[in-house]
């Protein structure tokens, strides 16, 4: 094309300003596209003022936080304008958009190329990106070849938009710094010495900037082309929300606008969570009054979006999470048969990382190597990826049902969904720590390898083997290739970690056999040794028995010939009784031969106690064990024992009474003073520090005579209302009682302490300690006096 060349006829530039609605007027999580311009709202200053920069350096590198809203603002704000505004004076503006992921310089070459053949024949779009891909390696004379192989000129301009720039980072990690060096000289020569009619545009986040000073002239470059994204004003915000409905015969309240903002929190995630929030809204709002989703229907009635309709329990996180918990039971459902399997999990923390500074990321990847990495057969993953992308969802790109190349790189749309979805941000069990820490596990793996490799006798414990067994039955070799491969070295490690676990079970196991061969024996020689111990102990009881039958016979002859005795005298005692009845019967005749008989009965009785005396000596000699014989002796012998005496008695006509005297109870002994004990109670954890300041003065107070108890501070589950001094017995009450709670009155400022007599419910129960009293304090906070 010649640069000089006229404008081009009215109807080239129809298609600029041609107005098609969106299917819907929200387009949800995912940046705004191209084509979306006419429901693009809000953001008309900043869109203005990045023409008017662009215009003026030919470059312009926009940045913020991710998410922030970069690729919306230049995709449905700037170049847009730029094909309208232009197209207006007569100009033609031709604009295309590329991505650097793993292959910048051929991105940027198919995206120049179908500039001037979309839809052409593939041949003639493959000569041209061939030519454009040659052209970029001419480092900063690049923007001036660029520029003729696309015809630029005065009338006729062409502006390149490169989204997500820091890819081209990651590409330089990954497969060197050939192209991103290239790359960025040909943006540095765009500046230097910019070609009539050709602009590029840079999206990228504001922590990769540093990153840009690693080639040679692009720190410079950025520093005089950087445009930092501001936030949006409320007005903004408010204009972005309700304005596209309009455009679609329907409104949104103010009311729930305004909630909308507050339940957006004002961070990096707001607008793409509100945006996302009134997608869900509006679609149900159609399903509900039975209008097309497909765009606005004339003569379909209004719409409204209200308060009333917002239901979403924690904000618009909590409904962000809960439509992705809605859309995995679906894919779960239609791809999987409903099996609980881990696919959309493994297909999520693929996809996931996080980075140096701790920030959860994006992380895209080929569907070729999810397939590897899930596990998954194809087709099962494609329709999971694809659920996860359709209209209406947009959690992945690229969007819509087109079938996907194996080499088609997946990405999550905004990293909005990785921050609020539960399944992923759950900071414990989420998957995308759950990864992080598999990640650790297989590093440790291969430093263990490592180890195992210099010494084979580094294998794993039991117990780690059995955990890493079963853990590794979930992985594979193209999973452990995001965290340094190794899969072999670890498999090895593992096979020799498994053959020692059984190994050293073999060795348990003989060992335990000993061990009962040794417990066996051990058993036995304890029951041959009480055996042992029981014989010679029941010879021994045997020997004693023998003895004692022995002593007992003795015994048995000798108390027989006592009995014997005792009963000759015995004998001689009623003949000499019967003599001295005689006597006295002939006491009258005659004195002299009273006075003999009497004489003779005392005499009779002094031999009958000494033959008492006898017995009872001979009845203790033979006061040893007998056998049933010896103890039938035994009773004769105090059974004549005991007549004897009786019969002594009768001679001596004595009678002996004894009477103990009786024994007084001692009295107790008078108990010694009690000191005056007070437990503290607390209602609050948090009052614990002043009353144990409390306790500590209330040691140096005296209570009638004596110090004061202090056993402890108590925290109760069910306090009074009121903080007050109980006691328990009325007199104590009126006087310990009161000078107690003058001293509490002295050190607490707040509360104060009201005495409550107790004695009423405790005063009869003897359980309760005299002088006991107890300190409860009400919730709320405690003060001490100043001293």
């Amino acid at each position: 094309m010649n640069p000089g060349a006229p404008a081009p006829a009215d109807d080239a530039f129809d298609a600029v300003f041609a107005i098609r609605l969106p299917p819907r007027p929200y387009p949800g999580l995912r940046p705004f596209e191209q084509h979306e311009w006419p429901i693009f709202f809000g953001r008309e200053r900043m869109t203005d003022e990045i023409v008017d920069r662009l215009l003026g350096h030919r470059l312009l590198v926009v940045h913020g936080d991710s998410g922030c809203g970069k690729s919306s603002l230049v995709r449905a704000g700037v170049l847009p304008r730029l094909e309208q505004e232009s197209a207006r004076g007569g100009v033609r503006w031709r604009t295309c958009t590329t991505l650097p992921r793993a292959a910048p310089l051929w991105n940027l070459a198919r995206a120049l190329a179908a500039l001037d053949t979309p839809g052409g024949d593939g041949h003639g779009l493959e000569l041209r990106t061939i030519a454009f891909r040659r052209a970029l390696n001419f480092g900063r004379e690049a923007p001036a070849a660029l520029a003729e192989l696309l015809g630029c000129g005065p009338r006729s301009q062409v502006c390149i938009l490169i989204d997500q720039f820091e890819e081209l980072f990651e590409h330089t990690r990954r497969h060197g710094a050939e192209e991103a060096t290239l790359l960025a000289a040909c943006l540095v020569g765009l500046l230097d010495a910019p070609p009539a009619g050709l602009y590029a545009v840079l999206t990228m986040r504001s922590e990769f900037l540093g990153a840009c000073s690693r080639y040679e002239g692009f720190a410079e470059a950025v520093n005089r082309t950087q445009y930092l994204l501001p936030r949006m004003e409320h007005d903004d915000l408010m204009r972005a929300i309700r304005e596209p409905a309009v455009l679609y015969d329907g409104e949104v309240t103010r009311e729930l606008a305004e909630r909308l903002i507050v339940d957006g929190g004002g961070g990096q995630d707001q607008l793409p969570l509100i945006q996302h929030g009134l997608m869900l809204l509006h679609d149900e709002r159609a399903r509900a009054a039975g209008l097309a989703l497909a765009g606005p229907t004339p003569g379909a009635p209004a719409w409204r979006l209200g308060v009333e309709h917002y239901h979403a329990e924690h904000g618009l996180a909590g409904l962000l999470s809960a439509h992705a918990d809605a859309v995995q039971a679906r894919a779960e459902q239609q791809c999987l048969g409903g099996e609980a399997t881990r696919v959309v999990e493994d297909l999520f923390r693929a996809l996931t990382d996080i980075n140096a500074e701790g920030q959860a990321i994006r992380r895209p990847c080929p569907l070729a190597r999810l397939v590897a990495v899930t596990g998954a057969e194809e087709s099962v993953l494609r329709c999971v990826v694809d659920t996860f992308r359709a209209d209406g969802v947009s959690f992945l790109e690229p969007y819509g049902h087109e079938a996907l190349p194996a080499d088609e790189l997946i990405d999550i749309s905004h990293e909005a969904l990785i921050r609020c979805w539960r399944r992923i941000a759950e900071p414990r069990e989420g998957w995308l720590a759950r990864e992080f820490r598999n990640g650790l596990v297989w590093r440790a793996l291969l430093v263990q390898a490592d180890s195992f490799e210099r010494d084979p006798g580094n294998v794993l414990g039991a117990t780690t083997t059995d955990e890493r067994e079963r853990w590794l039955r979930r992985r594979n070799a193209a999973w452990a290739e995001r965290y340094g491969g190794g899969w072999e070295r670890v498999q090895r490690l593992l096979a020799a970690s498994v053959e020692a676990r059984a190994l050293r079970a073999a060795e348990r196991e003989v060992a335990e056999k000993q061990r009962q061969e040794a417990r066996r024996l051990r058993r036995r020689s304890r029951a041959l040794a009480v055996g042992l111990s029981v014989l010679a102990f029941t010879s021994a009881l045997g020997g004693l028995a023998w003895q004692q039958s022995r002593i007992a016979e003795a015994a048995r002859r000798f108390a027989e010939g006592e009995r014997e005795l005792a009963l000759t005298a015995r004998d001689e005692v009623v003949r000499q009784l019967e003599a001295l009845v005689e006597a006295r019967e002939a006491e009258a005749a005659a004195r002299a031969a009273a006075e003999a008989v009497a004489q003779e009965a005392r005499q009779s009785a002094t031999a009958l106690a000494s033959v008492v005396d006898e017995l009872e000596r001979a009845t203790t000699a033979a006061n040893a064990p007998a056998s049933g014989d010896g103890q039938a002796v035994q009773r004769s012998l105090t059974e004549a024992k005991s007549e004897l005496r009786a019969q002594v008695s009768n001679l001596s006509n004595l009678s002996a009474q004894q009477a103990a005297p009786p024994v007084s109870a001692a009295p107790a002994p008078a108990s010694g003073g009690v000191a005056p004990r007070l437990w503290i109670y607390i209602a609050e954890e948090g009052q614990r520090p002043t009353a144990e300041a409390l306790e500590a003065r209330l040691r140096s107070v005296r209570i009638g005579d004596a110090a004061l108890e202090l056993p402890g501070i108590v925290l109760v589950k069910a306090a009074p209302a009121r903080s007050m001094l109980r006691c328990f017995r009325t007199e104590e009450c009126r006087q310990d009682g009161e000078a107690l709670a003058r001293a509490l009155a002295a050190l607490l400022q707040s509360p104060t302490p009201s005495l409550e007599d107790f004695s009423a419910l405790y005063g009869s129960s003897g359980s309760v300690r005299a002088r006991h009293y107890e300190l409860w304090f009400a919730p709320g906070a405690i003060v001490l006096s100043a001293r």
